[in-house]
């Protein structure tokens, strides 16, 4: 299935409690973006008891070449079964 990738550092810049803890980049490729678009036009995807999308989330511990620590994150969109509480979606709600 399809993933995103991020990186999170701790955020140095942190004035406020408002501001996020961590933050850092993330990444899809264009062949990922257009699988997921596919798999939700044509509601292949599981859904919570909320009707939104599921996601798998893993992260790892890492260190950069900086020396700085970082938490490196995949994202996927949850591997579908169907009767899985798929959905469908009208692609003229989809905003590309």
């Amino acid at each position: 299935m399809p993933a995103f990738s991020a990186s999170l550092f701790k955020n140095e810049r942190k004035e406020r409690d408002s501001h996020p803890d961590y933050t850092g980049p993330g990444s899809i490729s264009q062949a990922d973006f257009m699988a997921i678009a596919d798999a939700i036009t044509s509601g292949k995807y599981n859904t919570d008891d909320r009707g939104n999308i599921k996601l798998r989330i893993a992260g790892w511990r890492k260190k950069s070449s900086g020396g700085r620590d970082y938490i490196s994150l995949s994202l996927q969109v949850d591997d579908y079964q169907a009767g899985n509480g798929g959905g469908s979606v009208n692609s003229a709600e989809i905003p590309f």
